[in-house]
């Protein structure tokens, strides 16, 4: 019976000892796609501060431009003058 105990101790032992080196490989590998999708960008339009993958998108001139709301976006493109350069939010 106390060998058991002492086998149960040693294996937890030693799960306690290599998990946070298996586990720390893992999210070095998914930081990269954590940094991607945190990215923090400024509304043009009223200076909100927002995460881009929450974003609303339109294309203007060519480039993709990131908005909170839908109600931002078109307010920024009918101060534009630009009806053409509207795309629908991500």
């Amino acid at each position: 019976m106390i060998r058991l105990l002492i086998y149960a101790l040693l294996g937890y032992l030693l799960y306690r000892y290599f998990k946070p080196k298996l586990s720390k490989t893992d999210s070095e590998q998914d930081s990269g796609r954590a940094d991607q999708q945190a990215d923090l960008i400024k509304d043009p339009q009223c200076g909100t501060y927002f995460l881009k993958r929450h974003g609303v998108r339109a294309r203007i001139g060519g480039k993709d431009v990131y908005f909170c709301s839908r109600q931002c976006r078109d307010s920024y493109l009918a101060g534009q003058g630009n009806p053409h350069g509207k795309s629908r939010g991500t």
